[in-house]
């Protein structure tokens, strides 16, 4: 087998569908966050800056004094961190194949990638997040944005008579309810223009919300056609399918739901070796598909993001 036929065709293939826009493929989350797949800027950390509120203030006189005054800025710090994959190709006609996105070994490859890109924004949206010039200082997500597993707040009359009446609940409507109202009394909205509302649930959550939602209900419907996939909306939010949301620390059995502003999350990535496929001279000058990549995620804004904790009831 003549590995050396490797063609510049090949290998712009492989880079290309490796890296096709996200979109296209299985990512959970890089659609739903602002998200740069080829940040350049140099250097182990980037930066989130955030310019502070001004406030006008009231002329009360004929020759008032100039306002003065700095703004505020704040600055919160993400760091890099490098993952890479390689695969053997053991004959030159599947090295070709790997312009076609749909060959086993290239969609297996791309999913992967997508899965730790994945994982790196979902363990972001509740972390800790460096803050400071250059991030010497740690800030943790404050706790009130986060709608207690017993929550009975904003409970629908008709899901009080369907749940228990003390102890850990599912996801319900009332939390929905109430973790929106969160989002919009922090004004996150108005400080992110056109941003959008999106929480990531498992499909154990909407079945969950549908057996506490009694039919004649107008929403049993709507969360129906969530379930099955139909639509995405509801009450203002875009929900976002994510089988393997992270339990709470500490507590068996309860998941949080993260709830973010999309301009919120903020995600960076950049090639370190792009995506190449080369004989191996250690292996016999067999073809070898590799890659490495660095990223990174923080959220922008604590305004922007809040979660919901849940327990399933037959767990």
């Amino acid at each position: 087998m003549d590995y050396s036929q490797i063609t510049q065709a090949d290998v712009q293939g492989f880079r290309a569908n490796l890296n096709m826009a996200p979109q296209v493929r299985e990512s959970v989350y890089l659609p739903h966050v602002d998200a740069d797949l080829a940040y350049s800027e140099p250097g182990k950390l980037f930066n989130i800056d955030t310019i502070g509120t001004s406030d006008p203030k009231k002329i009360d006189t004929v020759v008032p004094d100039s306002p003065e005054g700095i703004l505020d800025m704040t600055r919160r710090v993400g760091a890099f961190e490098s993952f890479h994959d390689g695969k053997f190709i053991e004959s030159i006609q599947k090295v070709h194949q790997l312009q076609d996105p749909t060959n086993e070994v290239m969609a297996s490859m791309r999913a992967g990638k997508m899965r730790y890109m994945d994982k790196k924004i979902r363990d972001s949206f509740f972390a800790p997040v460096r803050i400071g010039e250059s991030g010497e200082n740690t800030l943790n997500f404050p706790t009130g944005k986060i709608i207690g597993v017993q929550s009975r707040k904003y409970l629908h009359a008709q899901e009080g008579t369907a749940l228990p009446a003390s102890g850990d609940l599912p996801l319900t409507l009332g939390k929905l309810l109430a973790v929106r109202a969160i989002i919009r009394k922090t004004r996150a909205a108005s400080v992110l223009p056109g941003a959008k509302l999106k929480i990531a649930v498992r499909t154990e959550d909407l079945s969950q919300l549908l057996t506490t939602i009694p039919v004649t209900s107008g929403d049993y419907q709507s969360v129906r056609r969530l379930e099955s996939g139909e639509i995405t909306q509801f009450l203002g939010f875009e929900f976002v399918l994510d089988e393997d949301l992270n339990q709470k620390a500490g507590a068996a059995g309860v998941f949080i739901l993260p709830v973010w502003l999309d301009q919120a999350m903020k995600y960076k990535a950049r090639e370190i070796h792009t995506a190449t496929i080369k004989p191996r001279g250690d292996k016999s000058e067999r073809p070898y598909a590799y890659y490495e990549t660095e990223h990174g995620a923080v959220r922008g804004w604590d305004e922007g993001v809040a979660g919901i904790e849940v327990k399933d009831l037959n767990a």
